[in-house]
């Protein structure tokens, strides 16, 4: 079973929910998965197996301000993550212009630092998707059978 690193990024608290949510149910399949809802630099670039990303988007397109910083040291540091595997879960209102755009930065980042993607990522739009927390679960179940 994989190392998992589960990295939140999160203002209002909908995304850490269902980080949270997604962790234990990782752990629950068999995995070791590590939440992270002040992730650093440290914590990621250390040798992961793993990674998935649970990300809201804030104002007109950012990442939230508890996610930025990594953001920003792995724009920096550039590390070799080839090894790396990873999943996203974005969760954004499509009613605005830049829907999901901090899932979609976070997503672009982990490819240009060599990430391999498991599966499709999963967006979740808050005006169609009534629990989220549910989609989030099915997702899940198949992502972590393809690990």
């Amino acid at each position: 079973m994989a190392e998992i690193r589960v990295v939140v990024g999160s203002t209002y608290g909908n995304a850490s929910l269902i980080a949270d949510d997604c962790t234990e149910q990782l752990n629950q399949l068999g995995h070791r998965a590590t939440l992270l809802n002040e992730p650093s630099y440290q914590q990621v670039a250390e040798n992961p197996d793993v990674i998935l990303i649970c990300t809201a988007t804030i104002g007109q397109g950012e990442i939230p301000a508890n996610l930025q910083p990594l953001y920003d040291q792995l724009r920096q540091h550039q590390p070799d993550f080839s090894g790396v595997r990873f999943g996203l879960i974005a969760l954004g209102d499509s009613s605005y212009e830049s829907f999901a755009e901090g899932g979609k930065q976070m997503n672009e980042l982990m490819h240009d630092l060599g990430a391999r993607p498991v599966g499709q990522a999963l967006f979740i739009d808050s005006c169609e998707t009534p629990d989220a927390d549910e989609v989030a679960a099915e997702w899940i179940e198949r992502w972590s059978e393809k690990l």
